[in-house]
């Protein structure tokens, strides 16, 4: 099941490059509802000091719980997808023309990576708290940096399905076949949907909207395959029904 949402989320990011940047029609759509660049101000002097903050939040808090495992992964998550997410839009990717490549979005790829690794430390119990809360926060960057000027559509979409493939990667769940079927199709289905959006209407602010859910709803359904339970192993069963006597076949 991990491989089928590794793969969804991989599709995805290849469809969404194909169809927004590669595609002229798609490209010109997409540009049509592009905001002019804000500097940002404050917001752009201070996120990479944000971002920080939140990289060494969550790898603080799953070593406190000394979920040694969990944290290791949410390390390899976080270092990954933002070097991939680099390397893709700066020296392999580009965008046709003379415009610099945008895709993916840096800042989606940074807050979402944060999100899914602290999924990844927190415990059961949580994951799915920190999933609504981090699909929020991060429909709300994503929304800012289309009104800014930063980024459009696309990028988000390619941003997240990056995360979505290195997070189910990485999972230590065993996530039931729906909630893999979701995690791989979300992507996909995102691409769809952007394209109606920005097909149907240019007016940024609509775009703005539409961005904001778009994230929410691709964020969560790639964190539902860390919120199952983790996989069981040969030890974990032996302890959990260890009675401190020694048993005998009958």
């Amino acid at each position: 099941m991990r491989l089928l949402a590794v793969g969804g989320n991989v599709v995805g990011l290849a469809l969404a490059y194909a169809v927004f940047v590669l595609w002229s029609t798609g490209r010109t759509l997409e540009d049509a509802a592009l905001m002019p660049v804000n500097t940002g101000g404050t917001l752009a002097a201070n996120s990479p000091k944000l971002i920080a903050l939140g990289i060494v939040a969550v790898l603080v808090t799953g070593a406190v719980q000394r979920r040694w495992r969990q944290t290791v992964s949410a390390a390899v998550l976080l270092a990954g997808t933002i070097s991939a997410g680099l390397v893709l839009k700066l020296a392999l990717l580009s965008r046709p023309g003379y415009i610099a490549n945008s895709f993916p979005g840096g800042h989606v790829t940074a807050c979402a990576a944060i999100v899914l690794a602290a999924v990844l430390v927190l415990p059961q119990d949580l994951r799915p708290v920190a999933l609504v809360l981090g699909a929020v926060f991060t429909s709300f960057v994503a929304a800012t940096t289309i009104e800014l000027g930063w980024h459009r559509l696309s990028d988000t979409i390619g941003a997240l399905a990056l995360c979505g493939a290195f997070a189910a990667a990485l999972t230590d769940a065993r996530p039931p076949r729906w909630a893999a079927v979701t995690a791989a199709c979300a992507p996909i289905a995102a691409v769809l949907a952007g394209f109606v959006v920005v097909a149907e209407t240019s007016r940024a602010d609509l775009v703005i909207v539409a961005t904001g859910g778009i994230t929410a709803a691709v964020l969560a359904a790639v964190t539902l395959p860390l919120c199952a339970l983790p996989r069981a192993t040969a030890n974990s069963q032996v302890s959990a029904g260890y009675d401190g006597r020694p048993t005998y076949p009958v």
